[in-house]
Protein backbone atom coordinates (compact mmCIF):
# COMPACT_ATOMS: atom_id res chain seq x y z
CA UNK A 1 0.00 0.00 0.00
CA UNK A 2 1.83 3.20 -1.04
CA UNK A 3 1.31 6.27 0.85
CA UNK A 4 0.78 9.68 -0.27
CA UNK A 5 4.14 11.72 -0.45
CA UNK A 6 4.03 15.39 1.41
CA UNK A 7 3.17 18.13 -0.93
CA UNK A 8 5.08 20.83 0.73
CA UNK A 9 8.43 20.89 1.88
CA UNK A 10 8.38 19.81 5.49
CA UNK A 11 9.93 22.17 7.72
CA UNK A 12 10.99 21.84 11.64
CA UNK A 13 13.07 23.69 14.21
CA UNK A 14 15.45 20.85 15.31
CA UNK A 15 16.52 20.56 18.82
CA UNK A 16 19.39 18.66 18.19
CA UNK A 17 21.56 16.32 20.92
CA UNK A 18 24.57 15.58 18.45
CA UNK A 19 24.03 19.01 16.03
CA UNK A 20 25.86 18.94 13.33
CA UNK A 21 26.56 22.73 11.47
CA UNK A 22 24.84 23.43 8.44
CA UNK A 23 27.69 25.71 7.29
CA UNK A 24 29.96 22.61 6.95
CA UNK A 25 28.23 20.63 4.20
CA UNK A 26 29.45 23.07 1.57
CA UNK A 27 33.30 22.41 2.94
CA UNK A 28 35.53 20.58 0.32
CA UNK A 29 37.68 19.21 3.20
CA UNK A 30 34.62 17.87 4.68
CA UNK A 31 33.41 16.05 1.89
CA UNK A 32 36.28 14.59 0.98
CA UNK A 33 36.58 10.55 0.90
CA UNK A 34 39.23 10.58 3.83
CA UNK A 35 38.43 9.83 7.34
CA UNK A 36 37.70 13.18 9.39
CA UNK A 37 39.51 13.23 12.69
CA UNK A 38 36.41 13.02 15.42
CA UNK A 39 38.04 16.42 17.12
CA UNK A 40 37.84 17.84 13.43
CA UNK A 41 33.96 17.09 13.53
CA UNK A 42 33.50 18.06 16.72
CA UNK A 43 35.12 21.03 16.77
CA UNK A 44 33.87 21.94 13.50
CA UNK A 45 29.96 21.15 14.00
CA UNK A 46 29.09 19.12 17.18
CA UNK A 47 30.22 21.97 19.87
CA UNK A 48 27.61 24.04 18.18
CA UNK A 49 25.46 22.16 20.53
CA UNK A 50 27.96 20.06 22.61
CA UNK A 51 30.24 23.18 24.19
CA UNK A 52 27.33 24.66 25.73
CA UNK A 53 24.88 21.95 26.43
CA UNK A 54 22.45 23.75 24.06
CA UNK A 55 18.74 22.48 24.43
CA UNK A 56 19.98 19.73 26.73
CA UNK A 57 22.57 18.17 24.75
CA UNK A 58 24.96 16.73 26.91
CA UNK A 59 28.14 19.31 27.30
CA UNK A 60 31.68 17.29 25.94
CA UNK A 61 33.25 15.31 28.63
CA UNK A 62 30.44 15.05 30.52
CA UNK A 63 30.47 11.43 30.95
CA UNK A 64 27.15 11.65 33.73
CA UNK A 65 25.31 13.52 31.26
CA UNK A 66 26.71 11.04 28.66
CA UNK A 67 26.31 7.44 30.39
CA UNK A 68 21.84 7.50 30.45
CA UNK A 69 22.30 7.51 26.67
CA UNK A 70 24.54 4.85 25.80
CA UNK A 71 22.37 2.50 28.39
CA UNK A 72 21.39 0.34 25.37
CA UNK A 73 24.98 0.17 23.79
CA UNK A 74 26.62 2.02 21.53
CA UNK A 75 25.40 0.73 18.54
CA UNK A 76 22.08 1.86 19.01
CA UNK A 77 23.13 5.42 20.10
CA UNK A 78 24.48 5.57 16.99
CA UNK A 79 21.82 4.02 15.01
CA UNK A 80 19.67 7.17 16.18
CA UNK A 81 22.16 9.23 14.76
CA UNK A 82 22.78 7.64 11.99
CA UNK A 83 19.07 7.55 11.73
CA UNK A 84 17.77 10.43 13.18
CA UNK A 85 16.45 10.87 16.42
CA UNK A 86 13.62 13.01 18.06
CA UNK A 87 14.02 16.53 16.22
CA UNK A 88 17.64 15.51 14.39
CA UNK A 89 17.68 14.91 11.02
CA UNK A 90 19.60 11.91 9.74
CA UNK A 91 23.61 12.40 10.37
CA UNK A 92 22.71 15.23 11.95
CA UNK A 93 21.88 17.08 8.63
CA UNK A 94 25.39 16.57 7.55
CA UNK A 95 24.83 13.50 5.02
CA UNK A 96 28.61 13.13 4.15
CA UNK A 97 29.62 12.04 7.63
CA UNK A 98 29.93 8.18 7.63
CA UNK A 99 28.82 6.12 11.10
CA UNK A 100 32.14 5.42 11.28
CA UNK A 101 32.84 9.16 11.85
CA UNK A 102 30.10 9.65 13.80
CA UNK A 103 30.95 6.85 16.25
CA UNK A 104 34.36 8.28 16.67
CA UNK A 105 32.96 11.77 17.04
CA UNK A 106 31.04 10.49 20.43
CA UNK A 107 33.30 8.62 22.17
CA UNK A 108 35.41 11.54 21.87
CA UNK A 109 33.08 14.10 23.31
CA UNK A 110 32.46 11.06 26.49
CA UNK A 111 36.12 10.60 26.90
CA UNK A 112 37.21 14.35 26.51
CA UNK A 113 40.01 14.89 29.23
CA UNK A 114 40.95 11.70 29.13
CA UNK A 115 44.34 10.34 28.54
CA UNK A 116 43.70 9.01 25.23
CA UNK A 117 43.78 5.42 24.08
CA UNK A 118 44.79 4.03 20.58
CA UNK A 119 41.65 2.84 18.52
CA UNK A 120 41.45 -0.89 18.20
CA UNK A 121 41.88 -2.19 14.80
CA UNK A 122 39.33 -2.33 12.00
CA UNK A 123 36.89 0.16 13.87
CA UNK A 124 35.49 1.86 10.74
CA UNK A 125 33.17 -0.49 8.80
CA UNK A 126 31.61 -0.07 6.07
CA UNK A 127 28.44 2.07 6.32
CA UNK A 128 25.49 0.05 4.78
CA UNK A 129 23.67 2.76 4.91
CA UNK A 130 25.90 4.75 2.51
CA UNK A 131 26.29 4.45 -1.35
CA UNK A 132 27.78 5.95 -3.56
CA UNK A 133 27.07 5.73 -7.09
CA UNK A 134 27.65 7.94 -10.60
CA UNK A 135 29.37 10.39 -8.32
CA UNK A 136 26.69 10.85 -5.97
CA UNK A 137 26.85 9.83 -2.27
CA UNK A 138 23.52 8.30 -1.59
CA UNK A 139 22.32 8.00 2.54
CA UNK A 140 19.63 6.07 3.90
CA UNK A 141 17.73 6.92 6.68
CA UNK A 142 14.48 6.08 8.73
CA UNK A 143 12.51 7.40 11.32
CA UNK A 144 8.93 5.58 12.88
CA UNK A 145 6.48 7.83 13.22
CA UNK A 146 5.65 7.00 16.71
CA UNK A 147 9.13 8.04 17.59
CA UNK A 148 8.18 11.45 15.58
CA UNK A 149 5.10 12.08 17.78
CA UNK A 150 6.52 11.37 21.08
CA UNK A 151 8.93 14.10 20.56
CA UNK A 152 6.42 16.57 20.17
CA UNK A 153 7.09 17.64 16.19
CA UNK A 154 3.76 18.38 15.70
CA UNK A 155 4.27 20.76 12.51
CA UNK A 156 5.16 17.61 10.50
CA UNK A 157 2.48 16.03 8.79
CA UNK A 158 3.04 12.43 11.17
CA UNK A 159 0.36 9.53 9.97
CA UNK A 160 -2.02 8.55 12.90
CA UNK A 161 -1.91 4.54 12.20
CA UNK A 162 0.18 1.98 13.49
CA UNK A 163 3.22 0.93 11.68
CA UNK A 164 4.29 4.20 9.75
CA UNK A 165 7.76 4.96 8.98
CA UNK A 166 9.46 8.03 7.53
CA UNK A 167 12.09 6.81 5.04
CA UNK A 168 14.70 9.66 4.23
CA UNK A 169 17.19 9.96 1.24
CA UNK A 170 20.30 12.20 1.88
CA UNK A 171 22.12 13.41 -1.43
CA UNK A 172 26.12 14.89 -1.80
CA UNK A 173 28.04 15.51 -4.68
CA UNK A 174 31.46 13.17 -3.89
CA UNK A 175 33.57 15.11 -5.75
CA UNK A 176 32.72 18.53 -4.33
CA UNK A 177 30.89 17.25 -0.95
CA UNK A 178 28.03 19.75 -1.53
CA UNK A 179 24.40 18.18 -0.42
CA UNK A 180 22.27 17.67 -3.45
CA UNK A 181 19.36 19.90 -3.11
CA UNK A 182 17.29 19.74 -6.84
CA UNK A 183 16.83 16.06 -7.23
CA UNK A 184 13.88 14.03 -7.81
CA UNK A 185 13.70 10.91 -5.74
CA UNK A 186 11.47 7.74 -5.77
CA UNK A 187 11.78 5.06 -3.52
CA UNK A 188 10.25 1.24 -4.21
CA UNK A 189 10.13 -0.87 -0.33
CA UNK A 190 9.22 -4.42 -0.79
CA UNK A 191 9.06 -7.44 1.25
CA UNK A 192 8.99 -9.91 -1.40
CA UNK A 193 5.07 -10.23 -1.00
CA UNK A 194 3.63 -6.84 -1.67
CA UNK A 195 5.49 -3.55 -3.18
CA UNK A 196 4.70 0.28 -1.51
CA UNK A 197 6.15 3.05 -4.63
CA UNK A 198 6.05 7.01 -3.35
CA UNK A 199 8.10 9.99 -4.59
CA UNK A 200 9.69 11.83 -1.49
CA UNK A 201 9.25 15.34 -0.55
CA UNK A 202 11.65 17.74 0.63
CA UNK A 203 12.51 17.96 3.95
CA UNK A 204 14.63 20.98 5.38
CA UNK A 205 15.86 20.61 9.00
CA UNK A 206 18.82 23.11 9.97
CA UNK A 207 19.16 24.57 6.04
CA UNK A 208 20.02 20.70 5.67
CA UNK A 209 17.97 18.85 2.78
CA UNK A 210 16.82 15.64 2.27
CA UNK A 211 13.85 14.09 0.79
CA UNK A 212 11.12 11.97 2.84
CA UNK A 213 8.04 10.47 2.58
CA UNK A 214 5.94 7.61 5.40
CA UNK A 215 5.56 4.30 4.12
CA UNK A 216 3.79 0.96 6.39
CA UNK A 217 5.80 -1.74 7.22
CA UNK A 218 5.68 -4.75 8.98
CA UNK A 219 6.96 -5.43 12.66
CA UNK A 220 9.89 -7.58 11.95
CA UNK A 221 9.93 -7.36 7.62
CA UNK A 222 12.77 -7.61 6.39
CA UNK A 223 12.63 -4.91 3.48
CA UNK A 224 14.19 -3.84 -0.05
CA UNK A 225 14.55 -0.08 -0.49
CA UNK A 226 15.19 0.75 -4.15
CA UNK A 227 16.02 4.63 -4.58
CA UNK A 228 15.52 6.08 -7.82
CA UNK A 229 17.53 9.59 -7.87
CA UNK A 230 16.88 11.69 -11.13
CA UNK A 231 19.80 14.86 -10.79
CA UNK A 232 19.49 17.72 -13.21
CA UNK A 233 21.45 17.31 -16.21
CA UNK A 234 21.29 13.45 -16.16
CA UNK A 235 19.71 11.45 -18.94
CA UNK A 236 18.64 8.19 -16.60
CA UNK A 237 18.34 7.72 -12.83
CA UNK A 238 20.62 6.73 -10.61
CA UNK A 239 19.77 3.25 -9.27
CA UNK A 240 21.22 1.68 -5.63
CA UNK A 241 19.57 -0.78 -3.05
CA UNK A 242 19.60 -0.49 0.75
CA UNK A 243 18.00 -3.14 3.09
CA UNK A 244 15.86 -3.11 6.15
CA UNK A 245 14.30 -4.69 8.68
CA UNK A 246 11.29 -3.06 10.76
CA UNK A 247 11.72 -3.35 14.56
Amino acid sequence: MATQAATSVLRATVPAIVAFAAVALGSPALGAQKMREPRQVVESVCAACHAEGKNGAPKIGDRAAWTPRFSKGLDVLIDAAVNGHGGMPPRGGMPQLERAELRAAVLYMFNYGLPPVPPPPDVAKADPRHKLVAGTDIYFGVMSAESLRSNGMSKVSVPSGKGYYHLNISLADQKTGVQVKDAQVKLRVSDGMSEQTAALAPVVANDAVSYGNFFQLTSGGAYNIQAEVMRPGLRKPIVTNFEFRAP
